[in-house]
């Protein structure tokens, strides 16, 4: 099992806004898409003197070959969607993660 995080750095002045896409859209389509489970959404608590706020939305998903055909099916659309929504109000990144217990 591995935990699929995506990393978020989203501006102040969009994070209501954001909030409620995460909530209402991204995390809805991730877990319809039939690859990802147990979806959570947490606020990184790191100040490093970074504008914005940090969050965290991770999910499961079985393995590298689940998640490759999640990537090739919707991993740019996804990233596209985000950008076109917020612009550069909200920058990503991802990690794989892997449940060791």
């Amino acid at each position: 099992m591995l935990i699929y995080n995506i990393t978020f750095l989203v501006a102040d002045k969009v994070s209501d806004q954001w909030v409620q896409w995460v909530n209402n859209s991204h995390i809805p389509e991730m877990v319809a898409s039939g690859y990802f489970t147990e979806p959570r959404l947490a606020k990184v608590l790191s100040d490093h003197g970074q504008e914005g706020t940090s969050y965290s939305v991770q999910y499961h998903v079985a393995d590298m070959q689940e998640l490759g055909a999640w990537h090739r099916k919707f991993g740019s659309a996804m990233e596209r969607n985000c950008a076109s929504l917020f612009g550069e109000d909200v920058l990503l990144f991802t990690t794989v993660l892997e449940l060791i217990k």
